[in-house]
């Protein structure tokens, strides 16, 4: 009979959704930084394959990035990566200022000093990354750290729901924007996160929001002008 060891307490087999997770994130970058093309078909066989698993994780994972909106199915055909006009790009930007409006309305009145503190923390790696050779995906992360936290933090359940569901749509939104503007890390971002953190630790409301479209107003820019253009 098998005998047990120390070790059967710690050493298990990676579960289902812990190799799905790791497949999402993996297809989810391979979309962003254009590996995965808009419109490409998602085969699961070919998938499960090259990265030597079953196709059930990859069943898994192809359906959280439906969910995310970066795959779309077509009945009889399968799933594809979805492809994000301008006129998405867009809503997604208006949608998230709305989320984060709210958001703010809540730290303002609910959040603790130490949860504002990890806000500022992220801040001061942004400041720290901006002064040396970075990669955009990393100053994207960090970027995206920090308005996940600030809904978060806000401890309302619904509004960090609805960004996490987003998430994925809005990161392909913020790299695009900081390809085309490699800079506005050290520009822009730095001293706008800044100021948000600022005017969240003076419990300003007006202030803070008004940070915060400011901040966002870039980016709505330069998607309104995408929208024009192809017009």
């Amino acid at each position: 009979m098998f005998k047990s060891s120390e070790t059967d307490d710690y050493l298990t087999a990676p579960s289902q959704r812990i190799l799905s997770d790791y497949v999402a994130d993996q297809l989810r970058q391979a979309i962003l930084v254009g590996q995965l093309q808009p419109n490409q078909r998602l085969v699961e066989q070919e998938i499960a394959e090259s990265m030597k698993t079953s196709r059930g994780p990859i069943r898994d994972a192809i359906k959280v990035l439906e969910n995310e909106g970066l795959v779309t199915r077509e009945a009889h055909r399968g799933a594809f990566v979805a492809e994000l006009n301008p006129e998405d790009m867009h809503e997604i930007t208006t949608l998230r200022e709305v989320l984060e409006t709210l958001a703010i309305k809540y730290v303002i009145h609910s959040a603790t000093s130490r949860q504002i503190d990890e806000l500022e923390e992220i801040v001061q790696a942004m400041q720290s990354m901006s002064l040396k050779n970075y990669e955009q995906m990393e100053a994207t992360d960090l970027d995206m750290k920090f308005h996940h936290t600030l809904c978060r933090i806000s401890g309302h359940k619904r509004v960090l729901t609805a960004w996490e569901a987003l998430s994925g749509q809005i990161r392909i939104v913020l790299w695009k924007h900081r390809l085309e503007h490699p800079t506005d890390l050290r520009d822009r971002s730095v001293p706008w996160h800044e100021g948000i953190v600022e005017a969240l630790r003076e419990r300003d409301e007006e202030k803070t929001i008004a940070l915060l479209h400011e901040h966002l107003a870039a980016s709505i820019q330069w998607v309104d002008l995408l929208v024009k253009q192809k017009i």
